[in-house]
């Protein structure tokens, strides 16, 4: 038996020799120059990739491993955007004012206008007036004092000119020089704050299976994807009933030590028909699980669809015009994240990053042939004598049986 055992472990460690590492590789898109650039993951990409995402590397033409960091879309991100306003006429009163008259085209519902200064160091003080017809002005605010503008590191400071809401076309804003010279006023705009919604991408349907039970009064539905989905966000479609609100919740199926089957709950979940019906999740790993919707007294829901999707996911590198590159990934040999210095230079980058896309997904042959160096010399002679020690075994379990 110690003889076998030794051949079996022999065979095992001639095929760990030639164990293959990553699995897949997809080329990246050519560009024109040099920079910074981020290579857009498809789903098919990160649905094969480990749990922290780490087992994926770029290679360019010659093999050499390109520094990157992973960068995820967010559900939201509030954005403040400064929005210029066409100045139509500037005027200065004899009395000692600066006049300037901005026009609100849309007559958008505003609250403040803002204006970018030159730096200076005196004391000014101002006033709002507006009108929708450029004839009669009614005064919106006024006693405001500004009394300097010093932009750190720049020439210029934006103040602000806070109100209570309006939305007159047009919009007079008088700056008092009773005891010194004018300001030097750059720009006249606002501050429009929104939220803007992170990019998706639709992964491919899963298969659906369903139960309505009248006995527990719920609806299962079986949920299978093919790959590991690392979804975000989930989307019901229901045709019937018009109006519901159902209580549900997200499930895995398991069986405790006695072999019996219970659902061990992820997500509390409600369907209603008012909403969007759409549950938010981060990553979420899982190819099979179950939601189930509890129906009170009510008939179950008719032709449930479920559609998921996923946050965009680059990874940033900067990349050489004239190379060429491509992403290898899935590798069961790696767990930790790569430690780049890149990853201490995020926020160097800059914002506007041409995206790069890659081409389909294509298997590593399994390669035996390699190029003959110190280190593969020593491990063909380590073959050599397992080879030797198989040998040697096999004539004494022949001379054994022949003796007996």
């Amino acid at each position: 038996m110690k003889k076998l055992s030794l051949i079996a472990l022999s065979f095992l460690l001639t095929n760990t020799l030639f164990c293959q590492d990553y699995q897949f590789k997809s080329e990246v898109a050519t560009f024109d120059s040099n920079g910074f650039y981020k290579i857009d993951l498809k789903p098919e990409i990160i649905s094969k990739l480990n749990a922290n995402f780490s087992d994926i590397r770029i290679k360019d033409k010659a093999g050499k491993e390109i520094p990157y960091f992973i960068e995820k879309e967010p559900f939201s991100v509030t954005k403040r955007v400064f929005k210029e306003y066409q100045v139509i006429e500037k005027i200065n009163w004899r009395n000692g004012a600066t006049v300037l008259v901005v026009e609100n085209k849309n007559k958008d519902t505003i609250n403040n206008i803002q204006l970018q200064i030159k730096n200076f160091d005196v004391r000014k003080h101002l006033e709002v007036a507006a009108s929708d017809d450029y004839i009669n002005w009614y005064t919106i605010k006024e006693n405001y004092t500004f009394y300097s503008a010093d932009g750190q590191y720049t020439t210029s400071e934006v103040k602000s000119l806070n109100f209570p809401y309006t939305d007159y076309q047009f919009y007079r804003i008088i700056i008092y020089d009773w005891f010194s010279m004018p300001i030097n006023v750059l720009k006249v705009g606002y501050y429009d704050t929104f939220q803007e919604q992170g990019k998706f991408k639709k992964l491919a349907s899963p298969n659906l299976v369903r139960f309505d039970s009248l006995e527990t009064k719920q609806t299962y539905v079986q949920v299978n994807f093919k790959e590991t989905p690392y979804l975000d966000q989930l989307i019901f479609k229901v045709d019937k009933p018009e109006y519901f609100n159902r209580s549900a919740k997200i499930c895995l199926k398991k069986k405790d030590t006695k072999g019996r089957i219970y659902f061990e709950t992820l997500a509390d979940i409600t369907l209603n028909s008012n909403s969007d019906l759409t549950s938010y999740q981060y990553d979420f790993p899982y190819k099979e699980f179950y939601i189930i919707i509890n129906n009170e007294d009510n008939p179950p829901l008719e032709n449930i669809q479920i559609e998921a999707y996923q946050l965009n996911r680059y990874l940033m590198a900067y990349l050489e015009a004239g190379n060429t590159y491509q992403l290898v990934f899935e590798n069961n040999k790696i767990a930790g994240k790569p430690n780049y210095d890149i990853n201490y230079f995020k926020d160097k980058i800059g914002k506007d990053v041409p995206i790069l896309t890659t081409g389909n997904i294509k298997s590593i042959p399994f390669k035996t042939k390699k190029e003959v160096t110190t280190s593969t010399i020593w491990i063909w002679i380590a073959i050599s004598l397992v080879a030797l020690l198989l040998g040697y075994f096999s004539y004494q379990m022949i001379t054994e049986m022949e003796k007996t």
